[in-house]
């Protein structure tokens, strides 16, 4: 389902032990050139685990937000909710687990989760990845939906899009814990896009949307932000700005080597903590998910996908 690349300043010893399988050689290439970019080195003091609720915040924030029950579509792709056995589930564990011991290194709470153009996978990318890090029984982790252009995380979980979100508070109609979800049975919190409005970039620069990030990071030990793709727009460069980290998704046989270098060329090199390829079709990577894939779908009675 999705092939994990690092795109780590210690990617090249990580992946000397890996078994991930390999990438599309042009894709390869200008992962390559990218991580050989300088990079800026961090000196940021280690992540606190245990923060203390914010200004504004009640500490029992979580325990009063409403509880909306998740009911994804089978072809929704949210394996780390429907099929967490699968291999693709254990894929977004490794990625967990590479991010965990990253942010030993720096700080790392709030990932910008994009992609070059749409269709790429950044929504499930985004998605699965925050359902796994909220696995942690210690760290909180909570999904911000911030494409207020095309948001779809809701309806990827089944959710009504017309629920309340992050434009709403951003124009000021609702406060934070009224645009703050827990999705039930999972320990995952979510805020959604909301109604797409007719000035979304204007939104994001009005200091709103810090101030949000800002009081949700002392709440969160993890905040998965679902970016807008890169081309053509100025939104996904906006968050950028504002997170700790850059997750870039690619897909095999969509994204094209001119918009992919573009992308490179936009996300700064000091954020950019790695490259998701999605839909890979690796030889022995693919024959090995396909006869995983049989199995799981036979016990769970869920049907295997391997794009996007």
């Amino acid at each position: 389902m999705s092939h994990i690349f690092e795109a780590l300043q210690q990617a090249e010893a990580e992946r000397s032990g890996g078994s991930v399988g390999s990438l599309p050689s042009s894709l390869a290439e200008l992962l390559d050139r990218s991580r050989s970019a300088p990079t800026e080195s961090s000196s940021a003091p280690p992540v606190l685990e245990g923060a203390a609720a914010a200004p504004g915040l009640p500490s029992d924030l979580l325990s009063a937000v409403p509880i909306i029950v998740p009911n994804p579509a089978r072809d929704a792709r949210l394996v780390c909710l429907t099929d967490p056995g699968s291999l693709a589930a254990e894929k977004f564990r490794v990625l967990g687990l590479r991010l965990r011991n990253l942010r030993e290194k720096r700080v790392l709470k709030k990932i910008a989760v994009t992609s070059t153009i749409p269709e790429e996978g950044k929504t499930m990318t985004a998605a699965n990845l925050a359902l796994n890090q909220s696995r942690s029984k210690v760290l909180k982790a909570v999904l911000v939906d911030g494409d207020l252009r095309r948001p779809s995380l809701a309806s990827r979980f089944g959710l009504s899009p017309s629920l309340p979100g992050l434009a709403e508070y951003l124009r000021g109609e609702k406060r934070l814990s009224e645009v703050l979800y827990k999705l039930q049975n999972t320990q995952l919190w979510f805020v959604p896009a909301g109604l797409p409005p007719n000035n979304p970039l204007e939104l994001m620069q009005s200091g709103r949307l810090t101030d949000v990030l800002g009081r949700l990071g002392e709440v969160f030990d993890w905040i998965i932000i679902d970016c807008p793709p890169l081309i053509p727009l100025a939104d996904a460069s906006f968050w950028m700005k504002i997170s700790d980290g850059v997750l870039l998704v690619a897909r095999e046989g969509v994204t094209e080597k001119k918009p992919l270098e573009r992308a490179l060329e936009i996300v700064d090199r000091s954020v950019l903590i790695g490259v998701v390829i999605n839909g890979c079709s690796g030889g022995d990577h693919k024959n090995y998910y396909q006869r995983y894939g049989q199995v799981s779908a036979a016990e769970s009675g869920s049907p295997t996908a391997e794009n996007d």
